[in-house]
Protein backbone atom coordinates (compact mmCIF):
# COMPACT_ATOMS: atom_id res chain seq x y z
CA UNK A 1 0.00 0.00 0.00
CA UNK A 2 1.36 3.38 -1.12
CA UNK A 3 0.92 6.56 0.93
CA UNK A 4 -2.57 7.50 -1.15
CA UNK A 5 -4.06 4.59 0.86
CA UNK A 6 -3.07 5.44 4.01
CA UNK A 7 -4.25 9.10 3.37
CA UNK A 8 -7.75 7.80 2.11
CA UNK A 9 -7.89 5.12 5.72
CA UNK A 10 -6.77 8.24 8.00
CA UNK A 11 -9.67 10.39 5.74
CA UNK A 12 -12.70 7.63 6.31
CA UNK A 13 -11.60 7.12 9.54
CA UNK A 14 -11.74 11.40 10.40
CA UNK A 15 -14.89 11.14 8.94
CA UNK A 16 -16.44 8.35 10.97
CA UNK A 17 -15.43 10.37 13.86
CA UNK A 18 -16.80 13.49 12.54
CA UNK A 19 -20.31 11.80 11.98
CA UNK A 20 -20.18 9.77 15.51
CA UNK A 21 -19.45 13.15 17.41
CA UNK A 22 -22.62 15.12 15.29
CA UNK A 23 -24.34 12.46 15.79
CA UNK A 24 -24.02 11.81 19.51
CA UNK A 25 -24.77 15.90 19.77
CA UNK A 26 -28.02 15.68 18.15
CA UNK A 27 -29.10 12.93 20.25
CA UNK A 28 -28.04 14.47 22.99
CA UNK A 29 -29.17 18.31 22.32
CA UNK A 30 -32.57 17.39 20.42
CA UNK A 31 -32.93 21.09 20.12
CA UNK A 32 -29.67 21.66 18.24
CA UNK A 33 -29.55 23.02 14.46
CA UNK A 34 -29.22 20.48 11.88
CA UNK A 35 -25.34 21.43 10.03
CA UNK A 36 -25.54 22.95 6.86
CA UNK A 37 -24.61 22.12 3.47
CA UNK A 38 -21.11 24.04 4.07
CA UNK A 39 -20.67 23.12 7.20
CA UNK A 40 -20.48 19.49 6.32
CA UNK A 41 -17.59 20.38 3.80
CA UNK A 42 -15.85 22.95 6.27
CA UNK A 43 -15.46 19.65 8.42
CA UNK A 44 -14.90 16.87 5.58
CA UNK A 45 -12.16 19.21 4.05
CA UNK A 46 -10.88 20.70 7.47
CA UNK A 47 -11.35 18.20 9.84
CA UNK A 48 -9.04 15.55 8.84
CA UNK A 49 -5.96 18.48 8.91
CA UNK A 50 -6.65 19.12 12.11
CA UNK A 51 -7.09 15.92 14.04
CA UNK A 52 -3.88 15.42 12.01
CA UNK A 53 -1.68 18.67 13.65
CA UNK A 54 -3.48 17.90 17.03
CA UNK A 55 -0.18 15.51 18.46
CA UNK A 56 1.86 18.70 17.99
CA UNK A 57 -0.38 21.15 19.79
CA UNK A 58 0.88 19.37 23.10
CA UNK A 59 4.91 19.37 21.78
CA UNK A 60 4.35 22.56 21.13
CA UNK A 61 2.89 23.87 24.39
CA UNK A 62 5.79 21.89 25.77
CA UNK A 63 8.41 23.70 24.14
CA UNK A 64 6.69 27.17 24.26
CA UNK A 65 6.57 26.62 28.09
CA UNK A 66 10.31 25.41 28.93
CA UNK A 67 10.65 28.89 26.52
CA UNK A 68 9.29 30.71 28.34
CA UNK A 69 10.46 29.25 31.87
CA UNK A 70 13.94 29.99 29.99
CA UNK A 71 12.90 34.09 29.19
CA UNK A 72 11.30 34.35 32.91
CA UNK A 73 14.74 32.62 34.49
CA UNK A 74 17.39 35.11 32.39
CA UNK A 75 15.46 38.14 33.28
CA UNK A 76 14.99 37.00 36.73
CA UNK A 77 18.40 36.51 36.71
CA UNK A 78 19.17 39.71 35.13
CA UNK A 79 17.32 41.63 37.88
CA UNK A 80 19.23 39.89 40.68
CA UNK A 81 22.58 40.60 38.99
CA UNK A 82 21.12 44.42 38.99
CA UNK A 83 20.06 44.57 42.75
CA UNK A 84 23.51 42.59 43.47
CA UNK A 85 25.69 45.43 41.88
CA UNK A 86 23.61 48.28 44.17
CA UNK A 87 24.00 46.58 47.25
CA UNK A 88 20.48 44.33 47.47
CA UNK A 89 19.32 40.88 47.70
CA UNK A 90 17.76 39.33 45.32
CA UNK A 91 13.99 39.04 47.87
CA UNK A 92 14.72 42.98 48.27
CA UNK A 93 13.20 45.63 45.99
CA UNK A 94 14.90 48.91 45.04
CA UNK A 95 12.79 52.31 44.82
CA UNK A 96 12.35 55.15 42.06
CA UNK A 97 10.00 57.71 41.16
CA UNK A 98 8.16 56.06 38.89
CA UNK A 99 7.01 53.63 41.39
CA UNK A 100 6.01 56.54 44.07
CA UNK A 101 3.64 58.99 43.89
CA UNK A 102 2.67 62.27 45.88
CA UNK A 103 5.05 63.43 48.44
CA UNK A 104 6.17 61.40 51.85
CA UNK A 105 9.63 60.84 53.98
CA UNK A 106 12.57 58.44 52.34
CA UNK A 107 14.26 56.38 55.20
CA UNK A 108 17.58 54.70 54.42
CA UNK A 109 17.62 51.15 56.04
CA UNK A 110 21.20 51.15 56.51
CA UNK A 111 21.98 54.62 58.50
CA UNK A 112 18.75 55.53 59.31
CA UNK A 113 18.97 58.73 57.18
CA UNK A 114 15.60 60.28 56.75
CA UNK A 115 14.30 62.94 54.71
CA UNK A 116 11.03 64.66 53.26
CA UNK A 117 10.49 64.06 49.38
CA UNK A 118 8.31 64.83 46.55
CA UNK A 119 7.93 62.37 43.90
CA UNK A 120 5.33 63.55 41.98
CA UNK A 121 2.25 66.17 43.08
CA UNK A 122 0.05 68.25 40.41
CA UNK A 123 -2.04 70.79 40.39
CA UNK A 124 -4.53 72.66 38.22
CA UNK A 125 -1.44 73.72 35.53
CA UNK A 126 1.67 73.11 37.02
CA UNK A 127 3.57 70.00 38.79
CA UNK A 128 6.37 69.28 40.61
CA UNK A 129 8.27 66.47 39.69
CA UNK A 130 10.89 64.51 42.22
CA UNK A 131 14.65 64.34 41.18
CA UNK A 132 17.54 63.01 42.46
CA UNK A 133 21.12 64.02 41.50
CA UNK A 134 23.05 61.25 39.86
CA UNK A 135 26.56 62.36 41.14
CA UNK A 136 25.95 63.43 44.97
CA UNK A 137 22.73 61.79 45.22
CA UNK A 138 20.61 65.19 46.85
CA UNK A 139 17.01 65.47 46.34
CA UNK A 140 15.06 68.02 44.11
CA UNK A 141 11.82 68.93 42.72
CA UNK A 142 11.53 70.22 39.38
CA UNK A 143 8.22 72.71 38.58
CA UNK A 144 6.75 72.09 35.11
CA UNK A 145 4.14 74.56 34.22
CA UNK A 146 1.74 73.38 31.62
CA UNK A 147 -0.84 74.25 29.41
CA UNK A 148 -3.18 71.33 29.19
CA UNK A 149 -4.10 69.15 32.51
CA UNK A 150 -1.28 66.43 33.04
CA UNK A 151 0.49 67.56 29.81
CA UNK A 152 4.39 68.31 29.96
CA UNK A 153 5.52 70.58 27.64
CA UNK A 154 8.97 70.57 26.60
CA UNK A 155 11.79 73.02 27.20
CA UNK A 156 15.62 73.95 26.08
CA UNK A 157 16.95 74.71 29.56
CA UNK A 158 18.58 71.64 31.33
CA UNK A 159 17.53 70.73 35.35
CA UNK A 160 20.17 71.48 37.50
CA UNK A 161 21.34 70.22 40.89
CA UNK A 162 20.62 72.88 43.69
CA UNK A 163 23.53 71.54 45.35
CA UNK A 164 26.36 70.27 43.32
CA UNK A 165 25.38 72.16 39.87
CA UNK A 166 25.45 69.01 37.82
CA UNK A 167 23.06 68.12 35.39
CA UNK A 168 20.60 66.01 36.06
CA UNK A 169 18.32 65.66 32.70
CA UNK A 170 17.07 67.67 29.84
CA UNK A 171 13.48 68.42 30.79
CA UNK A 172 11.86 67.58 27.24
CA UNK A 173 12.06 63.70 28.60
CA UNK A 174 8.29 63.32 29.46
CA UNK A 175 7.64 62.73 32.82
CA UNK A 176 5.15 59.94 31.75
CA UNK A 177 7.93 57.34 30.78
CA UNK A 178 8.85 56.95 33.77
CA UNK A 179 12.27 56.68 35.56
CA UNK A 180 13.00 52.81 36.85
CA UNK A 181 16.59 54.55 37.88
CA UNK A 182 16.97 53.23 41.50
CA UNK A 183 17.44 55.58 44.12
CA UNK A 184 19.77 56.44 46.60
CA UNK A 185 20.34 57.68 49.90
CA UNK A 186 21.94 60.82 50.09
CA UNK A 187 24.22 60.03 53.35
CA UNK A 188 25.60 56.28 52.43
CA UNK A 189 24.65 55.73 49.05
CA UNK A 190 22.39 52.67 50.37
CA UNK A 191 20.05 51.57 47.91
CA UNK A 192 18.03 50.18 50.79
CA UNK A 193 15.43 52.54 51.10
CA UNK A 194 11.65 53.06 52.13
CA UNK A 195 8.91 55.22 51.14
CA UNK A 196 6.23 56.81 53.75
CA UNK A 197 4.01 58.56 51.44
CA UNK A 198 1.76 61.65 53.76
CA UNK A 199 -0.19 62.71 50.29
CA UNK A 200 -0.63 62.24 46.97
CA UNK A 201 -2.82 63.99 44.48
Amino acid sequence: MNWIYYLAIFWIACMLIIISVRFFNSRKCKNAEKATLKQWLVFMLGAPFVILFLPFIPVGNFFNKRYLKRKEKKEEEKKNNFKASIGLRPEENYLCFSRMGGAGVIKCGDCGYQERIISFVHGDMSCDIGRQCPHCYAFAVEHNESQEYHKFGDSEQDFICPKCGSVIRKKEEPILKGNDKPLFCPKCHSARLHYHMIYIT
